[in-house]
């Protein structure tokens, strides 16, 4: 089944979306869906149909299935993470946690399971691609827990793991106060007591070299004895 292209109107048309669907029924019900919603759509039936698509234009939200032929939807969401800039959504039947436990890890911005509603499933791509386009008129710093992405004010955008994501949005909920061992802690989930103070030490000095290594004004002030704090610049 080739790649299907869909001509849409022009109220969402500026939000490209593929469907990565190996059901043919489902993935014309949803490209009609989506398509008469105002979405720009264009659907591929595995991951080499989807590679041949993004050969020719780039995609704003992949909705992906997961049992797919030749490629998972597991591999083609971690082989995408970080190579490229869309949102992923995986839409799948399989609903126990462990899976969207690894679809979350392996780049799942927003994990469904089917059957949904196409009013949430358009509501969802629709909050993704706000939470992934840059705001032109936001010139400040910003930080998206959700997304692990810290934005600076000229574009450019650095991706943290889940550890350093928590440990740093701690820090600007009161920038300037310093936060001791056990609310660092806490903000992770870690259980106090079984948590030497090396670790803690190597999680700080860890996030203190990435924000230092993307601008030197992102500092984390050290205070022996009493904790850490964020010195760097105002986020909104």
């Amino acid at each position: 089944m080739p790649p299907i292209l869909t001509p849409v109107s022009s109220v969402n048309s500026a939000v490209r979306v593929i469907i990565v669907e190996d059901n043919p029924g489902l993935l014309e019900d949803l490209i009609f869906q989506l398509s008469h919603a105002g979405f720009l759509v264009r659907g591929a039936s595995d991951g080499r149909q989807l590679d041949e698509l993004l050969l020719h234009d780039d995609c704003d939200i992949l909705v992906l299935d997961l049992n797919l032929p030749f490629e998972s939807g597991f591999q083609i969401a971690k082989r995408l993470h970080g190579r490229s800039s869309c949102g992923i959504i995986m839409l799948t039947a399989r609903g126990e946690l462990d899976d969207k436990l690894q679809g979350l890890e392996n780049g799942a911005d927003i994990y469904l399971v089917k059957p949904i509603d196409r009013r949430e499933l358009i509501g969802c791509i629709n909050s993704l691609y706000r939470r992934i386009t840059p705001d032109t008129n936001d010139t400040g710093w910003r930080f998206d827990l959700g997304l692990r992405l810290l934005n600076a004010p000229d574009g450019r955008r650095l991706e943290l793991t889940p550890q350093d994501a928590h440990t740093l949005c701690l820090l600007l909920t009161r920038p300037g106060q310093v936060f001791n061992r056990t609310e660092v802690v806490e903000a992770l989930g870690i259980d106090f007591l079984s948590v030497p103070d090396s670790r803690i030490n190597m999680v700080m000095s860890r996030l203190r070299q990435k924000l230092a290594n993307f601008d030197p004004a992102l500092r984390i002030q050290t205070w022996r004895n009493a904790g850490y704090s964020f010195v760097g610049p105002p986020f909104q």
